[in-house]
């Protein structure tokens, strides 16, 4: 009974801490900032509608717009599209006439007097009130709250005196435990004290069986240091998972706002109930940023998850066959093969992987007959379920041995119970469920109900949120080759476990296990397949998640070949089972060959000096993903392994065919693993050569120092504080070119015509995109340069095919005339791009002894598209990228490369419902753009939409050494108003768990 009591308190305890109170964060915003007139400045709210916000505009401030005869905002929350309308709040005048917008509806409209012509609008989640003059107020209810990404004003700073705005943001997230909600949890954590003391008390005490001896024990040693080294190399030469960079920016993010947040989008919805990992990486985080050490934890997770699968899950399912040499080195190969591609990282799969296996081996061993101290395994398994919950969605996969297990864990309990009693044996369970409620209590130590749902509800609406049935887009990602979700070494683990264990369901059906042998191997491969099931729970179907499957599919493709194996050996003679392993080898091969049929394409930088990366691999010119080489590759095999076993005769041909599957899966997982690694240490010695970025450089330099990662590998372009050059030295000519114009109005140059890096500009368009001509500019003076500098214009159209554009560099002779030396051609490919961008002759490409330049242009496209424009030369210097970021504020580098940038510190702070306002961007390259946008997408909750409001400058960069690849870019942001020049006041307030804004 007292069992039973300290059970259900628990778990009654665990069920209540989501609603105990919390101490909740209450921040309003105040506008203009105490002691300052109002200006515009700009304000990021996350999310972008405020709990509450007040407006406040006197009568004098309306009276000095009225007494202008355009259109004068007053106030508004966002800037206003010409001609268009916003989501926010405008209070304007036109034409003599006092204008209240509200989320783009005009609510109110009149001609204010000369007095008592005051306005003041309030809103909150119940309605909006406008009152403007003495009129009555105008009630709106229902109306959402305006956005707000910035107050605006027209107004002079004195005609705006006395404007006020004040709002209070929504945090959501922002709590801490109150007292009473840390009383409840001390509680807690006593109880499950208690509960497992009772627990191991509890039970036989079975003598430990005489451990038996068998050889090969340095084999087994060695195996393991095998598989050490080879996890140690991997954290210096593995590839950047996708999600590196976002996962440690939520981190970073978190150590000063105190919530662990996505900030990028979500509205920077908490993560809870699933932040154990990042409380893991949080104190790496707090002490360096670069990715090297950032893979620790997972380097440790999987350094733990071998020696359970070897010792633990192994041991149970093949106890005796798991002691040897071949079963170890067998094992040693699966778990690299599954675990390489899918867990280093800040990722959570690891501690999933290593939770899974955890809890198999626990079962496994608890819950066999005559098992020594089986509650306390049973104990310690619930715990580690109840914990690994709260990591991720994907830990669903951690309850698969659990329900496989559950009988024999219910008669384990039984066979516990002395008297017999169906009370003693719910106390039991109980006490088991106190333990694994744990999970629970992570999951809400300092989060609310209210938080976690309101979290939930964010991450579903803006999705991805796919349902059970939409499972099949994991595997059709998985076999895409977009992004590095689909590269051919993570294909085929999934692969061929799948495959496998369509060939043991079929093997087991035939009754063709062993008992003495595989006792457990029906239960391993059950929990494999249910895990696979699990998955398809899961909202979101990316192939990083097939990471949490590792503690349970090595082990399970281990045992699966030791299955057949020995099956080869007794049962060769039964055609049934040759019939399963001849088609078990067809699928096999079918399976590889897709798998190796997708190019070996990883993430981002990652991709660079990697062999194979857009084609398929050939090593030695071996077609891998033609399904006849594995087949062929098989057979070989087969039929070698037999004849040297010196088992010919009658059975020796199906002997071949049952042991074909093993041999295939063998193979193709050597294959793997020798390509990833062989890859990647080819990849940054290539890299090396070239004097280009790899991570693995970055990751040896931070052993031995610190490193700032690609921004030391990458050269902005800066021009020189002189401006074009000049001037002019005798005159040019054009025909067909117009000066100052001749490009499109939609793309407008680098600086307006006639001033800076414009001072002279040519385009071909003025006569249409059919017209022809040609362009001879006038001589301008070439300094001597520097290593370090180039000559650049700015271009926009077609550069190649009937166009042609060029720098002529020659010799003056000290007044009007000028000896042409060399022409350089400026091209980059054939399709005509609207878009100005930047083309340059390098300091090296220059003839030493040229001392003047000039542009000459040639259009002879007369199809559309086919005109060009060009500015005139322009010298640059290159400055290393870190040099060029300090003293330029807040830096938001893109997710995609977040990772790769450790130097960058003043990021700005997502907290409090208000994001700070970045001055630069790191954009990701042009192939990751859509998934780097999320973070000012609207629609996607971006943190950072208010970017939009600024205009955007690209500053010319170059990756150093590779001046081809495209690394990413520096936007320079100009929003034309102050920055966050408002004040902000936090406060606290006590709510229940249920309780918050809406």
């Amino acid at each position: 009974m007292v069992s039973l009591l300290v059970g259900l308190l628990g778990i009654a305890l665990a069920l209540a801490l989501p609603l105990a109170p919390v101490v909740a964060d209450r921040t309003v915003v105040s506008w203009p900032a105490a002691g300052q007139q109002p200006v515009s400045t700009t304000a990021f709210f996350v999310p972008y509608r405020p709990a509450e916000l007040h407006v406040e505009i006197p009568c004098r401030a309306v009276q000095a717009a009225l007494g202008s005869p355009e259109r004068t905002t007053l106030v508004a929350t966002t800037v206003v599209p010409e001609g268009g309308s916003t989501s926010g709040l405008v209070v304007d005048t036109e034409a003599g006439q006092l204008r209240v917008l509200v989320n783009g509806r005009l609510v109110r409209e009149e001609t204010p007097g000369a007095t008592g012509c005051d306005v003041r609008v309030d809103s909150d989640d119940t309605a909006t009130t406008v009152s403007a003059g003495s009129g009555p107020p105008t009630a709106l209810p229902g109306e959402p709250v305006p956005e707000v990404f910035a107050f605006v004003t027209d107004l002079a700073p004195g005609q705006a005196a006395d404007t006020s705005v004040t709002a209070r943001t929504r945090t959501w997230f922002e709590s801490r435990p109150s007292g009473l909600k840390l009383a409840v949890t001390g509680a807690h954590a006593l109880l499950v004290l208690l509960s497992v003391a009772l627990l191991v008390r509890r039970g036989p005490r079975a003598v430990r069986p005489a451990r038996e001896r068998v050889p090969g024990r340095a084999l087994r040693v060695l195996c393991d240091v095998a598989v050490v080294s080879v996890l140690s190399a991997w954290v210096l030469i593995a590839p950047q998972t996708d999600d590196d960079g976002y996962a440690t920016m939520t981190v970073r993010n978190a150590l000063v706002s105190g919530d662990i947040g996505n900030y990028y989008h979500w509205f920077n919805a908490s993560e809870a109930p699933f932040t154990l990992v990042q409380h893991i990486v949080r104190p790496i985080v707090a002490m360096t940023t670069e990715p090297v050490w950032l893979r620790l934890p997972s380097y440790l997770a999987g350094v733990a998850t071998w020696f359970v699968v070897s010792r633990g899950v192994l041991g149970a399912v093949l106890p005796r066959p798991s002691r040897g040499g071949v079963v170890r080195w067998s094992a040693a190969l699966c778990f690299l093969a599954w675990w390489l591609p899918f867990d280093l990282g800040v990722r959570p799969e690891p501690f999933v992987a290593l939770a899974t296996a955890t809890v198999l081996a626990l079962l496994l061993r608890g819950t066999t007959p005559g098992a020594r101290r089986p509650l306390p395994a049973v104990a310690a398994a619930a715990l580690v379920a109840g914990v690994a919950l709260a990591i991720t969605p994907s830990s669903v996969v951690v309850l698969a041995p659990v329900l496989v297990l559950l009988p024999r864990i219910w008669r384990t309990l039984r066979a516990d119970d002395a008297g017999g009693s169906w009370v003693s044996t719910a106390g039991l369970a109980a006490l088991l469920g106190c333990i694994a409620s744990s999970g629970l209590v992570l999951m809400f130590a300092d989060q609310s109900w209210h938080g976690v749902a309101k979290a939930t509800e964010l991450h579903t609406l803006i999705g991805p949120n796919l349902a059970w049935y939409e499972e099949v887009t994991r595997y059709a990602v998985l076999l895409s080759v977009a992004g590095g979700q689909g590269t051919a070494t993570k294909r085929l683990p999934v692969v061929l476990t799948l495959v496998l264990l369509v060939v043991v369901a079929l093997l087991l059906a035939r009754r063709t296990r062993e008992p003495r042998v595989f006792p457990e191997a029906h239960l391993l491969a059950a929990s494999t397949a249910l895990g696979f099931v699990l998955l398809a729970v899961t909202p979101s179907k990316w192939t990083h998640h097939f990471g949490s499957m590792v503690g349970l599919a090595a082990p399970f493709v281990v045992v699966a070949g030791a299955l057949l194996v020995r099956v080869a050996r007794e049962r060769s003679r039964d055609r049934g089972v040759v019939a399963i392993g001849l088609v078990g080898a067809g699928l096999l091969a079918l399976a590889t060959a897709l798998a190796f049929s997708g190019p070996n394409a990883w993430f981002l930088y990652s991709n660079y000096g990697l062999p194979y990366q857009d084609v398929a691999v050939r090593p030695l010119g071996i077609p891998l993903h033609n399904p006849v080489t594995w087949l062929v590759v098989a057979a070989v095999a087969a039929v070698v392994l037999v004849r040297l076993r010196r088992r010919p005769g009658q059975g020796s041909a199906a002997t071949a065919a049952v042991l074909s599957p093993v041999l295939l899966t063998a193979t193709a997982l050597v294959a793997a693993v020798v390509l990833l690694l062989g890859s990647f240490t080819v990849a940054p010695l290539r890299q090396a050569a070239a004097g280009g970025y790899s991570l693995t450089e970055v990751n040896l330099a931070s052993l031995t120092g610190g490193t700032c990662g690609v921004a030391e590998a990458v050269e902005v372009l800066v021009d020189d504080p002189g401006g074009p050059l000049g001037p002019a030295i005798g005159e040019g000519s054009a025909d067909g070119f117009v000066s100052g114009g001749g490009y499109p109005p939609s793309s407008p140059p680098p600086a307006p015509p006639g001033t800076g890096p414009a001072t002279d500009l040519w385009g071909s368009l003025a006569g249409g995109e059919l017209a022809t001509g040609t362009l001879t500019s006038p001589w301008v003076p070439l300094p001597e340069l520097a290593d370090d500098q180039d000559v650049a214009v700015s271009v926009a159209g077609r550069t190649a095919g009937a166009n042609r554009l060029e720098l002529e560099f020659g010799r003056s002779d000290g007044g009007e005339a000028v000896t042409a030396l060399e022409r350089r051609p400026l091209g980059d490919g054939p399709e005509g791009r609207p878009a100005w961008r930047p083309l340059a002759v390098g300091a090296d490409a220059v003839p030493a002894t040229a001392d003047a330049v000039r542009v000459l242009a040639t259009d002879a496209a007369t199809d559309a598209g086919g005109w060009l424009a060009v500015t005139g030369p322009r010298v640059r210097t290159a400055e290393g990228l870190q040099d060029f970021l300090t003293g330029r504020g807040t830096v938001l580098p893109d997710w995609p490369l977040s990772w790769h940038v450790p130097c960058v510190r003043d990021i700005p702070v997502v907290a409090d419902g208000l994001a700070q306002t970045p001055d630069v961007l790191l954009a990701a390259p042009g192939a990751y753009a859509d998934v780097a946008g999320i973070a000012y997408a609207p629609g996607q909750g971006g943190s950072f939409a208010g970017v939009t409001l600024a205009a955007r400058q690209e500053v010319p960069s170059r990756l150093a050494g590779a001046p081809q690849e495209e690394w990413g870019s520096v936007v320079v942001l100009d929003y034309a108003m102050a920055r966050d020049a408002y004040d902000r006041t936090t406060g606290e307030v006590w709510l229940w768990g249920w309780q918050g804004d809406r």
